[in-house]
């Protein structure tokens, strides 16, 4: 008998939030996939498309004088002004982020994040799961990548180095490290607690036996981003699950809880 999934309550990050102003985060997805559609219906959905979304991604002051100037010939513009008006009310707390942010913390890219980033960031996400979900669900191995900070922190943690890295014991059932593993591990994927463990080295082992390798990232918005990015750049096919808000002692000055989309995770492994 499959085991229920644990309650679901907004979870409220440092600048952003997937339930916005709901109680489910059903509509940010919803929002993310028809934008989405619109995008790569006017343009292809390649590599080089994307590798054009991240390169336009990195001017913050261009960026918004680009929402300002609103120029339909420009095709990155365009699609900054689309996506930006339906995005704003998942990331309503990155201005005052920013605005009390230490300048000598502004050298953390994931920190210093700015709201426009942060729209085209969940974009790339999503394109970059469209592209190459297929590949990764035919990889011979599939490992996936989970924070710390998706545990059950009322409870000390069991979770042990196996292999590459951490894994889940299964202690708490309200714990989506637990949930989130289980369901990894029904689809033939290596669930993994990234405490430490080198995957460039994995992935050369796993490619070294002709076995071809998939990675399932679970990370913050920013996070997410820069790893899918490692991770094509090393023309590994990799898919991700954005955290519901970014809760981590990175962000705050201690753990909160944290949660993903479970159903959403298990949408995107039942893909064919």
């Amino acid at each position: 008998m499959k085991q229920p999934h644990p309650e679901y309550p907004p979870v409220n990050g440092k600048t952003y939030s997937l339930f916005g102003n709901s109680d489910s985060t059903s509509g940010y997805y919803e929002t993310i996939r028809k934008l989405a559609d619109e995008v790569i219906n006017n343009n292809p959905l390649t590599t080089g498309f994307i590798e054009e979304i991240r390169i336009f991604s990195r001017g913050k002051r261009n960026l918004r004088r680009c929402l300002k100037n609103n120029d339909p010939g420009n095709r990155m513009s365009a699609i900054l002004s689309l996506i930006d008006p339906q995005l704003r009310k998942y990331t309503e707390k990155v201005d005052e982020h920013l605005r009390k942010l230490p300048i000598t913390k502004f050298w953390d890219f994931r920190l210093s994040t700015t709201r426009e980033q942060y729209h085209l960031y969940m974009l790339e996400i999503e394109l970059t799961n469209r592209l190459y979900a297929s590949e990764f669900l035919k990889a011979d191995r599939k490992i996936a990548l989970m924070p710390y900070c998706l545990q059950d922190f009322s409870v000390s943690c069991k979770a042990g180095k196996n292999g590459f890295d951490y894994q889940c014991k299964h202690c708490s059932k309200i714990c989506y490290q637990n949930h989130a593993s289980m369901i990894l591990e029904e689809n033939n994927i290596e669930p993994y607690i990234w405490m430490g463990g080198d995957m460039k080295q994995l992935a050369k082992y796993t490619l070294h036996e002709k076995r071809t390798f998939g990675v399932l990232g679970i990370a913050c918005v920013p996070e997410l981003t820069n790893g899918m990015r490692t991770c094509r750049k090393n023309h590994i096919p990799v898919v991700g699950i954005p955290l519901n808000g970014n809760c981590c002692i990175r962000w705050h000055e201690e753990f909160f809880p944290n949660s993903i989309d479970l159903e959403e995770l298990e949408r995107m492994l039942k893909q064919e």
